[in-house]
């Protein structure tokens, strides 16, 4: 009987340190639900390999690795995971080139890049989660400088 009391006593008193926690920060500082401040985290993507293709045949391959903010509010709207789309966005903007020529880039292309891969991301999925896109790595590897790439 007395093992019952002491474990209904350590429940209460856990469930009341908790309950008190909890209360404790939800009044202590920093930003609260509808100051107008959002959230923002920062995840980066897997390192992509696409091929560039000029004349019929591979010229090189672009490695891709990208880093990109979120509002960690409209994340949590969306189902899906957003790294999955920035991904998909990455590799066919960079396979497609039409805008962005990669085998004689210009400084100015890179923001171009970034910036429309969080528009399309956004776009697709139908919530502006996606605040900002940022180029960790970006590199153009012309097939002739690969090991084994003058072989037919």
């Amino acid at each position: 009987m007395k093992l019952l009391l002491v474990g209904v006593w350590a429940s209460i008193v856990t469930l009341g340190a908790a309950f008190g926690m909890l209360h404790w920060q939800k009044g202590s500082g920093g930003p609260r639900a509808g100051d107008g401040e959002a959230k923002v985290e920062e995840y980066r993507t897997k390192a992509i390999n696409v091929p560039i293709i000029g004349a019929g045949t591979i010229q090189g391959y672009i490695v891709a690795q990208f880093v990109f903010t979120v509002d960690a509010t409209a994340l949590a709207k969306v189902p899906v995971n957003p790294e999955v789309y920035v991904l998909d966005e990455a590799f066919k903007t960079i396979y497609a080139g039409e805008q962005v020529n990669f085998q004689n880039m210009k400084k100015q292309d890179l923001p171009v890049l970034a910036k429309r891969l969080g528009e399309n991301v956004n776009k697709r999925l139908g919530v502006e989660v996606v605040r900002d896109v940022l180029i960790d790595q970006l590199s153009y590897i012309p097939k002739k400088d690969m090991r084994g790439g003058e072989r037919s």
